[in-house]
């Protein structure tokens, strides 16, 4: 195990302790810092199997043991110029989680029930992240009782997105009567879904009548296009201005 893996499993460890100890401020911020940590950290790996040098920042000058090595950004970038772009949806929830954990460092920590949703993003990511791309069995590096909990939060999601998707589908099926589903994934008027800026999955429906409506939060959200980068946000909260420019990832 090399040290840096060693790191991101000790990193997702220690997230899932602050996260299992309950639903306080302190307790759910250190969980999101935490478990982000251990993504980037797992990301810094996957290039490490390539080659231990591209973790380092500057591969023109000479290694040592206190060469700066690359940040998030960087790492995503040199994975893609590696073609080893992460899938868009995985990438949702690294982004997810990057944009809290931002608003941690920069601003504020905003405590909201959405966050269970955003760990459990997280935690899916991670699951399959170290089977298939580091090929590493979560069963062998991870203790049974906390990999039950790690899986019991991602079914808990995965129940959730069906349950949003079914409150999608209902809604088209009332809007576009005759709409057929087995036919198309959407009517064909139908201008698609945002991403909800409250619990941030692509349940938001920006042409209600009366205000935008989320699928997942099952209510309305006072959400608008950020005028600068074209993301949604919420109404007269700001969006460009104190945060890092937004990812794009391209697979």
């Amino acid at each position: 195990m090399s040290p840096i893996f060693e790191n991101a499993l000790d990193s997702l460890k220690v997230g899932m302790q602050f996260y299992m100890s309950g639903n306080q401020y302190s307790t759910r911020k250190h969980a999101i810092l935490t478990v982000f940590h251990s993504i980037e950290l797992m990301l810094k790996e996957y290039l490490y199997q390539v080659n231990p040098i591209l973790i380092y920042r500057n591969i023109d000058k000479k290694i040592t043991d206190n060469s700066a090595t690359v940040g998030f950004s960087e790492i995503l970038i040199r994975l893609e110029n590696l073609n080893l772009g992460i899938p868009e949806e995985q990438a949702k929830a690294i982004r997810n989680l990057q944009s809290k954990r931002n608003r941690i460092e920069h601003h504020r920590y905003d405590h909201e029930d959405e966050d269970r949703e955003l760990i459990s993003q997280a935690l899916k990511f991670i699951l399959y992240f170290m089977e298939f791309q580091l090929q590493k069995l979560p069963e062998g590096l991870i203790e049974p009782e906390l990999l039950e909990n790690i899986r019991e939060l991602v079914t808990d999601y995965n129940e959730r997105h069906g349950v949003a998707n079914h409150r999608l589908e209902t809604w088209l099926k009332e809007k576009w009567p005759e709409w057929n589903i087995e036919e198309e994934n959407t009517p064909e008027e139908f201008i698609g879904t945002d991403t909800c800026p409250q619990c941030r999955h692509e349940y938001l429906v920006m042409e209600q009548k009366d205000e935008p409506y989320c699928f997942w939060c099952c209510r309305g959200i006072p959400a608008e296009y950020c005028e600068i980068c074209g993301q949604t946000k919420i109404e007269g909260v700001p969006c460009c201005e104190d945060y890092e420019p937004h990812l794009r990832i391209v697979t």
